[in-house]
């Protein structure tokens, strides 16, 4: 008989807080999937990017899938998320469960959860998901490197085992010689929410002004400098003599969207681009739907969930070779894994739009099922326990 488990997830942000990205959506499906499972997981996390929603309470268990979520006051400065109530909490139930799993470095909150879990003689398993890969350490490395040797270097050790969502990240945290084993569990997805709307594909492309006979390339996600689209002007000015759309969906984080901008400009191809803002789940789906062709030229991701939405919806991919599914998607599509050089992605899209590639869910996604990925992460976790082997 299987033992059911006392899990606690302990994360900064979580569901519905999906203006952050994939962790929040990616972590609320693992813990769905591990109750599905029979196990016991609670979730310790914040308000973060939920403070507009008065459906979320911050007084009270919500649950949301079987999973029993209590959200905490948030409050960002220059140390990062800050939750003084959360930190209070893990001190508090720490002892309540078998394993803690922790997401997320460099935050004070994770410092408390790791604090708590030694203090309870509880395993606690880390997930990185990319904060530990080399280009999250160009970001601040003045700050970064002290506060690794200092703190972050020893809370990782303590840990009983670290979570990886992709080979590449394993890989690329060699270089550190932390002690704890490691791991690899992808990121789930929800293949019943990512799944083709041929009538609200049709209806998002009359909504941004394409054509039957233009081809839509897109990007979903946040408009950031690590996701690398300014490689995109001057790999699309290769082909402007072909009719192709660019559509760019997700918040601005930062500079790149003026700088987009301008390189489109500069390229004579600006009236081509438009820039929608953060979407929902059903609204996306409609967009991978209508969409020809998903572009992610990432300067680094540890996952990289937006590629597998868009195949999950039989929408084609090109991704970099810094993501870290890329590995998956060499076996399924030829050319969907290229370097981050202009010229090559500028012939490889040329390739796709003469191709016109049919539309194919492909097979892929079926490991990433939220079934499959809870089922993994159970026995990780029956691994960390004590006398687990």
């Amino acid at each position: 008989m299987k033992r059911c488990i006392r899990i606690l997830q302990y994360t900064g942000i979580y569901a519905p807080a999906w203006r952050f990205g994939g962790p929040a959506r990616s972590i609320s499906m693992m813990c769905a999937g591990l109750a599905a499972l029979g196990d016991e997981v609670t979730v310790f996390t914040t308000n973060a990017g939920l403070e507009d929603r008065p459906e979320i309470p911050i007084d009270q268990v919500v649950q949301r899938d079987g999973v029993a979520v209590h959200y905490f006051p948030a409050t960002f400065n220059w140390m990062g998320l800050q939750s003084p109530m959360l930190e209070a909490a893990v001190a508090k139930r720490a002892g309540d469960f078998d394993l803690i799993h922790v997401t997320g470095v460099w935050q004070p909150t994770s410092r408390a959860a790791y604090r708590a879990a030694r203090r309870a003689g509880k395993p606690y398993v880390c997930s990185p998901r990319g904060a530990l890969g080399r280009y999250s350490f160009t970001q601040k490395p003045w700050k970064k490197w002290p506060y690794f040797w200092l703190q972050e270097r020893a809370n990782l050790n303590g840990a009983a085992a670290l979570h990886f969502t992709s080979r590449m990240e394993l890989e690329e945290c060699r270089r550190l010689r932390l002690r704890p084993d490691g791991f690899v569990v992808p990121n789930s997805i929800d293949l019943a929410a990512w799944r083709r709307d041929e009538a609200g594909g049709r209806a998002w492309r009359h909504e941004v002004g394409a054509g039957d006979e233009t081809f839509v390339l897109l990007y979903a996600g946040r408009i950031h400098h690590k996701k690398g689209l300014d490689l995109l002007p001057p790999a699309l000015a290769q082909v402007r003599d072909c009719p192709w759309r660019m559509v760019f969906v997700g918040p601005e984080a930062d500079a790149s969207a003026a700088q987009l901008r301008a390189g489109f400009a500069a390229i004579g191809a600006l009236d081509r681009v438009i820039f929608i803002p953060e979407t929902g789940t059903s609204a996306l789906s409609r967009a991978y739907s209508g969409a020809d062709l998903f572009l992610f030229p990432s300067r680094h991701e540890n996952f990289g969930n937006a590629a597998i939405e868009a195949l999950a919806c039989g929408c084609p991919v090109i991704i970099s070779d810094q993501v870290g599914v890329a590995d998956q998607l060499e076996t399924v599509q030829k050319g969907a894994v290229l370097p981050r050089e202009p010229g090559i992605w500028g012939a490889a899209i040329r390739k796709m739009i003469q191709a016109h590639p049919p539309v194919v869910r492909s097979a892929l996604v079926e490991r990433f099922s939220a079934s499959v990925v809870a089922g993994r992460m159970a026995a990780e976790y029956a691994r960390s326990l004590p006398g687990g082997s």
